[in-house]
């Protein structure tokens, strides 16, 4: 008896160590040599990455169970077609033509002032020098209206004498008619360089801006050769006299 309690005693003692060994000792310790050849780990969509040791090779590390998604920016609000900084484009012959070139034929007429208005200075000489436009008087804030179909090739929002102006070219009978537009209200240019206009469409604000006395469109018409002529007959052979 005394022979069986001291053999009951060491395997109670052999299995307090295994345990305490089982439960402190890395499973993979505890592995044979070997043991590691065909160990493989795969992911699934959305699950974790992938191992794969497979005949002692490298660890890899698999991307396929997720992705980046970079969001998509907001876009930036389209800018206005005012102008309100210092000069743009030309005014010249070459850009008429160049304009001219760039649009249909123009398809209808307007007056500047479709309500009318009152006439000041004719083109031709005058106290000050010679007078290369018409001024069309008007009260201010009074809308200006764009004399034919076109294409806006000059404009400014501080155009020195001229004030607030724009310059559209457009295509008649196959030939470049550009006009021109002086003294708009600050603020009021409705149009920029490129801007597609059509017959009548308002571009501004009577004003007078630059070197003006009193509120009027200062209005000119110049070809490919950029010299400028008296508006009053093209105006009246198309029915849009002031």
């Amino acid at each position: 008896m005394k022979y069986q309690g001291t053999v009951l005693g060491v395997v109670a003692m052999t299995f307090v160590v295994g345990v305490a060994v089982a439960t402190s000792v890395p499973a993979a310790s505890l592995a044979t040599p070997g043991s590691f050849d065909s160990i493989e780990i795969d992911a699934v969509a959305g699950g974790v990455q992938s191992f794969d040791a497979s005949d002692g090779a490298g660890a890899t590390v698999a991307r396929d169970g997720y992705a980046v998604h970079t969001p998509t920016p907001t876009p930036a609000p389209a800018a206005k077609a005012v102008v309100s900084g210092s000069s743009e484009g030309g005014y010249g012959g070459a850009q008429c033509q160049a304009g001219a070139d760039a649009v249909a034929e123009s398809a209808g007429f307007s007056p500047v002032y479709p309500d009318g208005n009152r006439m000041s200075d004719l083109f031709g000489p005058r106290a000050e020098g010679f007078h290369k436009g018409i001024d069309m008087l008007n009260g201010p804030g009074v809308p200006v209206h764009a004399i034919a179909d076109g294409i806006v090739i000059a404009s400014s929002g501080n155009g020195g004498t001229g004030g607030v102006y724009a310059s559209i070219a457009h295509k008649v009978g196959g030939q470049a008619v550009c006009s021109m537009y002086m003294h708009f209200q600050d603020g009021s240019l409705t149009v920029g360089v490129g801007s597609i206009v059509t017959a009548g469409q308002v571009i501004g604000l009577t004003g007078r801006t630059g070197n003006a006395t009193t509120e009027h469109t200062h209005f000119e018409l110049f070809g490919a050769d950029g010299v400028r002529y008296d508006p009053m007959p093209f105006l009246t052979e198309h029915g849009i006299a002031p």
